[in-house]
Order: C-alpha cells, then structure tokens, then sequence
C-alpha cells in the first residue's frame, strides 16, 4: 500500500477557482451560481486575521507560516449559459493549467456537475492511478436523464469511473450518503467495489476510524487523491441553503475535523453545492464551506501529527 502525504510540491501553491455554474442542478432549485462570491465574502475574515504571513490555528493551537505557500484566485471561469458542454471544457482546461503550473485546485461551485471535468483534469495530469473521496448526501451515479443527459450533477461519480481508466471503483469513497435510492444503485456499488461510508458508519468508526479507512481504499495504489464536497452531506440545520438537503447528515466540526485528516493526502478539492438564495440570511452555508476551504489550505500545507500517523 502506498499512501504518502502530498511532497511533490514543496513550495505549495494553491489556486482557487470559482464556478458560478448550476444549469445542470435539479429539483428545481438553481441558485449555486451566486456561491463563489458568496463563499469568497465569508472567507474574506479568515484571510484577514493573516500578519505577516502568519495566522493562528486557535483549534490545534499552534501558528501556522503561510511563508513558503502561494494562495492565488484565480477568479471565476467563464461560463457559457446553456451549453455545458462548453462549460465543463472550460472547467477542465483551467483545472489542467493549475496542475501544469504545480497549483493544487480549490474549486468553489456551482452545482456539482463541475466535479467531473475536475476529476478528468487530475487524472489527465498525472500517469497513475486516481483515488476519489466523495462526500455528499447523494450518491451522484446517475448513469443519465432524458434532459440533462450523462453530465449532469448528479452523474459525476459514474462518467468519472465509466471514461477514466485510471480511475478502479475500489478506489471511490464515498461518505455521508443517506436515505432511500433506486435499487439498480444498490447491485451497480456491489459489483464496482465502491466503499459507502454512511453516517451511521462514521459515528461508529469514529473521525480517525473514518479516515483511515478512506485513506486504505482511496490511496491504495494510487498516485493522486481527489477529494470534493457537496455541502449537502450536512445536516440541513447547519448548511440550509444546498441544492438537495437530506435530514441524518454530518455537523460542521464533524466534518471540518474528518477533512483536516484528509486535507495532506489531497491533491484537487471543491466545495459545491452552497446556495445562497436558498441559505438563512444568505451565507450560512457559505460560513460552513468558507471555513472547510481554509482548513484544506492550513492542514494541506502543515498537517498535524495526527494526521500524519493516521495510517500508523
């Protein structure tokens, strides 16, 4: 088994991405578009408490030199309305050209229909193989729908085994998925070995039992890991304004502490889903996602020792 924390770029440089994209969301409930801003304004106040290049992690108590890290926004890729095809390629290309320049990308969404050409530009970037953490509500293997066809939000995880070759199912997690589905779902995840991890799981494995058992099969073997997600693996009382809430779901310390165990193995991340006119008083999503951005930057650039020996 080969899991390593990400090294092969030592100067770290991280280039944030925002997706104002949510024509392929469903349920009647666009809205997404308006997130990257909002997410942006609410992590503003984190990105101000930084001196002299240092912050405080006031939760692991220590202080953290974003000296040798590069944080650049890239701003927002274009979107062409009503053609996402175009769309997803222009998704992809700017993720390629963040991995050519050695930035890992932070996506902001949009609808996670992004999380595809995301996906294709990780495993495009590299020769081996490419594990995926998916946390979400939903299960996102949809294989297609009359209207939005192969690619839409709900259709992710399934192009991304089905089209890439190095992608295996046995290395897919997914976390936080709940409630009742489509019985074809149940023989598709079987017969691919995608590991479920639900939330009656995780409160029995525990957060360090979680992520250790993520990293054995999204890692093994793998050269890269993708990590994305959908704010809908909240409960819906702590991220109201998502596209698709489902009651049972994670609370925010549960899953910022489960990503900071995550965050040194992960080499391309988003955030999706957050919608604001849907959100209480329009940012309280966007607070949860915000905060689960920088903890990926912090804890990608200086994990902490537990995360370190996670896999000891």
């Amino acid at each position: 088994m080969n899991i390593t924390a990400v090294k092969e770029n030592p100067a770290k440089k991280y280039g944030i991405l925002g997706v104002p994209w949510d024509e392929d969301a469903s349920h009647g409930r666009p809205g997404s578009r308006f997130a990257p801003e909002s997410i942006r304004k609410n992590a503003s106040w984190i990105f101000d408490r930084i001196i002299d290049n240092k912050v405080m992690d006031l939760e692991e108590f220590r202080l953290i030199d974003f000296c040798d890290a590069e944080v650049k926004d890239f701003g927002d890729v274009e979107i062409c309305s009503y053609d996402h095809f175009e769309t997803k390629k222009r998704i992809e290309n700017k993720c390629r050209e963040l991995h050519q320049a050695k930035y890992i990308p932070v996506l902001l969404g949009g609808d996670c229909s992004i999380t595809w050409p995301q996906i294709k530009a990780l495993h495009d970037s590299v020769k081996g193989k490419v594990g995926i953490v998916h946390f979400d509500g939903h299960l996102d293997l949809l294989d297609s729908t009359p209207i939005q066809g192969e690619f839409s939000h709900s259709s992710s995880i399934r192009r991304a085994i089905e089209l890439l070759p190095r992608v295996d199912s046995r290395n897919v997690v997914q976390i936080g998925c709940r409630a009742y589905n489509y019985p074809d779902y149940y023989d598709y995840i079987v017969e691919k070995g995608i590991t479920e991890i639900s939330p009656r799981d995780f409160y029995r494995l525990g957060i360090e039992g979680t992520a250790k058992l993520t990293l054995e099969r999204a890692a093994r073997d793998t050269e890269v890991m993708f990590v994305t997600i959908d704010i809908d693996v909240l409960e819906g009382i702590y991220a109201p304004g998502s596209g698709a809430n489902e009651t049972g779901g994670f609370n925010t310390y549960e899953l910022q502490e489960l990503m900071k165990l995550l965050a040194p193995y992960t080499h391309s991340f988003n955030v999706t889903e957050v919608n604001p006119p849907f959100d209480l008083k329009n940012e309280f999503s966007s607070i949860a996602a915000a905060k689960l951005m920088f903890d990926f930057l912090v804890h990608n650039y200086r994990p902490t020792e537990r995360a370190a020996k996670i896999m000891d």
